[in-house]
């Protein structure tokens, strides 16, 4: 089998897709055994895939809220006609009194519902902050070509913009000391609006990124380090005024947090 027929070709692609067939896919796989850039690139591309499947996933089983489906409206009797205007009107007061009172309670339950689904999403949204900012971390970390949107030759700008994108100063830190380089950095959606991602490598190719997004956290103060771990990546995060925080990286849990511990100290 030569080189060429793997080198830019659409057929590891296919592997990663499931696309070959047994004997197809039997071959790749001895291909990759004796080829590790190939294999490399094929691990990178799947754990791609799978960093976008974990972000949009969850999203097709979410059943469709029962506040879409319109109320029935509800069928009111009238008095006989043969009534006296004096009985009609004492009726008539109370089904207005009885009226403002189904309203009343009916635009109340909307309301105390809304109420009840937006702190049920705050917290939800909370306790999943740093699982977006992991998947950007798994989609662009292993890109070669265009890992940030803004490299760092334009550092002034970058900064600048995403302060007006997120409507808050932001400063981006320093992390040469800790023997990692800013690459760049982009503009990423978030649950609670834009949200900016810095990247920096070390010298020996290790990429870790810093996000940043608006905070869900109400008390608007500081919050302690928080730790999540998905296979070997790792995350701190944390809350601060308006802003939450992740630094994520696929080094040891040491090494990390001495990187947020210098990232704290400058933001």
């Amino acid at each position: 089998m030569s080189r060429n027929r793997f080198e830019g070709s659409e057929l590891l692609h296919a592997y990663v897709d499931g696309e070959l067939k047994p004997e197809e896919r039997l071959r790749v796989e001895q291909w990759l055994e004796t080829h590790p850039d190939d294999a490399r690139r094929v691990t990178e591309w799947q754990k791609q895939n799978q960093g976008i499947n974990n972000l949009f996933a969850p999203k097709a089983d979410e059943p469709i809220p029962e506040y879409f489906s319109p109320p029935s409206k509800p069928q009111h009797i009238l008095s006989d006609n043969r009534t006296s205007a004096s009985i009609l009107s004492r009726i008539a007061a109370s089904f207005l009194i009885l009226a403002i009172g189904i309203a009343g309670g009916w635009f109340g339950r909307d309301y105390l519902k809304n109420i009840t689904i937006d702190r049920t999403a705050t917290i939800a949204t909370k306790q999943n902050f740093p699982q977006p900012a992991m998947e950007a971390h798994w989609i662009y970390t292993p890109e070669v070509r265009h890992p940030v949107e803004v490299e760092k030759n334009e550092q002034d700008h970058l900064a600048k913009w995403l302060s007006y994108r997120l409507e808050t100063p932001l400063t981006i830190p320093d992390l040469s000391a800790q023997g990692f380089d800013l690459m760049g950095g982009r503009l990423l959606p978030s649950q609670t609006g834009p949200a900016a991602q810095f990247m920096y490598e070390s010298k020996a190719g290790s990429r870790i990124t810093l996000y940043l997004t608006k905070s869900f956290n109400d008390e608007k103060g500081e919050t302690g380090f928080q730790f999540k771990q998905a296979e070997s990546t790792r995350a701190f995060y944390w809350y601060n005024g308006a802003l939450g925080y992740a630094v994520i990286g696929d080094i040891k849990r040491n090494e990390l947090l001495e990187i947020v511990n210098d990232v704290y100290q400058q933001l």
